[in-house]
């Protein structure tokens, strides 16, 4: 064996072994999870119960540090996240809002943008009124919309899941059309449906249980069965409106992390996932515990996306920006003063 050859086995060698070293090391510092909303919110608790696993069970070498980034619907954390290096030590939670909103238009990016991690959780969606509601049932509601097209008040954060569970009702009934206002997370679209300043919203399965007894009422639920923590609620297709729709709370690592790192957070997660402080915690909250990654994960991603292509969007006519409505109405001012000092000399 000549000495060039020897070199080169060499040279492969010592490559390897910095990659297996790099690849055992990882992670080598805290794992920052962006999750893009607000503290407090459903997101940033279900986070806090695997970060408080992972710690409590040393499931990682290295902390999870949650950060919120929360505004434009979870954009503005989503593009931080989809932008940061993709080492594995910055990731992402975001259930399905990552695909409605780029159906929406909100953002130009979406799932392919991103590594899929796993999946972690589905929630069920429920459809309520207020208590004294004149609509007995989701048939009838749905019967309003499409009799009375755009009378029908439904409160929602435009853009996000809650806004695209109205969007299947209005696609499983001909003529259907509600009038969208923006009223923004669960605690506000409660406080606007009491208010009557809304007639219909939608909440997950555990909002709902936090405040149905705050005077608001059920119709349905939108999952493909009845859900266990509300076994006499009936689904929206046993009321003969084809409607299905669930949040899935997904990981996301940025494009380009490498497969190695994004299997190690797979399997964090999946051993988190298997303590019985998750499983209490998400039994709690109403969330099946749901585990997919690999092809299950992909095939799951792939027909929730496709579920939104058939679904159309109305938007209402868009007005100018501030800025040229000012300076359209300083221009108009000033135009009527020159015309009322030219006036004035004239008549003197």
């Amino acid at each position: 064996m000549t000495s060039l050859s020897l070199g080169k086995i060499l040279l492969s060698l010592s490559f390897a072994f910095c990659f297996l070293t790099q690849a055992q090391e990882f992670p080598t510092k805290p794992i920052e999870v962006i999750v893009p909303f607000n503290p407090g919110g459903g997101s940033d608790v279900f986070v806090r119960i695997f970060q408080k696993a992972i710690a409590e069970n040393n499931l990682s070498s290295e902390p999870l540090v949650v950060r919120n980034l929360g505004g434009a619907g979870g954009t503005v954390g989503s593009r931080t996240a989809r932008d940061a290096k993709s080492d594995g030590h910055t990731i992402l939670c975001l259930h399905d809002g990552i695909y409605t909103a780029q159906h929406f238009g909100n953002a130009n990016w979406g799932p392919a943008d991103f590594e899929p991690i796993a999946a972690t959780g589905r929630s069920g969606v429920v459809i309520v009124v207020k208590g004294n509601s004149p609509f007995k049932n989701l048939a009838e509601l749905m019967d309003e919309a499409s009799a009375r097209p755009y009378q029908v008040v439904y409160g929602t954060n435009l853009g996000a899941p809650s806004h695209y569970s109205a969007l299947f009702l209005q696609e499983a009934k001909a003529g259907a059309k509600f009038r969208f206002t923006q009223t923004g997370g669960g605690a506000r679209r409660l406080a606007q449906l009491k208010g009557g300043h809304i007639d219909v919203t939608s909440f997950s399965v555990a909002e709902y249980a936090s405040f149905r007894e705050a005077g608001i009422r059920a119709l349905a639920v939108l999952s493909e069965t009845r859900e266990r923590a509300l076994p006499d609620l009936p689904t929206a297709i046993e009321q003969g409106i084809k409607a299905r729709h669930s949040l899935m709370q997904f990981w996301w690592a940025p494009k380009g992390t490498p497969p190695d790192r994004v299997a190690h957070l797979a399997e964090m997660l999946q051993r988190a996932m298997q303590t019985q402080a998750v499983r209490d915690r998400l039994k709690q909250l109403q969330i099946e515990p749901v585990f997919l990654t690999g092809n299950e994960l992909k095939q799951s991603i792939t027909s929730r996306s496709a579920q939104l292509k058939d679904i159309q969007v109305e938007r209402p006519p868009s007005l100018p920006p501030l800025e040229w409505l000012v300076l359209g109405a300083v221009i108009l001012f000033g135009a009527m003063v020159l015309r009322e000092n030219r006036k004035e000399r004239e008549d003197g």
